[in-house]
């Protein structure tokens, strides 16, 4: 009768600690998400910031072109027309382009961020694998 009252005792204590252990595993997986997000935030704020800068200084450089031009031409709206023809180039390029130059690095991006995050959590795993077979 005893031998039945250590086995209850020890199958209470294993569902405390696989409680335990889904609580943890709940809260490694919510902090895990939190990285994430923040990592990603944290990017577009900046991709935001840079875009809004380069958008100022290619305002300005383009208005500048613009004048040169038009002096350069000797009338004002060929130089505002030749950079609008320009810009408008430059446009269709980066349309076409879009996919290997915005999609695929976002892309590369993101599964990089959660590939490192598995990796870290499989040399996690050898890690305990080893202590435990050495310990």
């Amino acid at each position: 009768m005893e031998t039945q009252g250590g086995y209850t005792s020890q199958f209470r204590r294993l569902f405390k600690e696989l409680g335990r252990y889904l609580r943890l595993q709940k809260r490694y997986w919510a902090l895990d998400a939190a990285d994430k997000l923040i990592v990603l935030l944290s990017t577009v704020a900046i991709a935001e910031v840079c875009f809004v800068l380069g958008a100022m200084i290619l305002f300005f450089l383009t208005f500048t072109a613009a004048y040169w031009l038009g002096g350069l031409m000797g009338n004002l709206v060929l130089g505002f027309l030749s950079i609008a023809v320009a810009l408008a180039l430059l446009l269709y390029i980066f349309y076409r382009k879009r996919a290997s130059w915005v999609v695929a690095p976002l892309a590369r991006m993101v599964v990089g961020l959660f590939e490192s995050v598995a990796r870290n959590g499989n040399e996690k795993d050898e890690t305990d694998e080893e202590e435990e077979t050495n310990g």
